[in-house]
């Protein structure tokens, strides 16, 4: 069950779906995804699928990955470039008077 923010040095408790970001992950693809044998660690359950939550301060900065030795992790997302905005109005016109 779900009670706080996946992210390990945030204290932010689960109360709302409608709040941050609900991650839904499917552990034992995961596993045979990566060549690992899930039989072992999933013996005996029904379901391989875990809930993480990311409150709405971070999951704007975080998101939830699954590294290689099929843990799931807290990591930041990438950076996109911060150049110019493009200036729609004369791109648009180049674009006009091309035609």
């Amino acid at each position: 069950m779900l009670s706080k923010c996946a992210n390990p040095t945030c204290s932010t408790t689960f109360r709302y779906l409608n709040e941050g970001k609900l991650y839904l992950i499917d552990s034992k693809a995961a596993l045979v995804r990566n060549g690992l044998q899930a039989e072992l660690r999933y013996a005996g359950k029904s379901c391989s699928y875990e809930y993480f939550w990311l409150c709405s301060s971070c999951c704007r900065e975080m998101t939830i990955q699954i590294d290689n030795k099929v843990e799931v992790r807290v990591v930041r997302k990438p950076r996109m470039p911060q150049g110019p905005e493009p200036d729609l109005q004369s791109s648009a016109a180049k674009n006009i008077s091309a035609a």
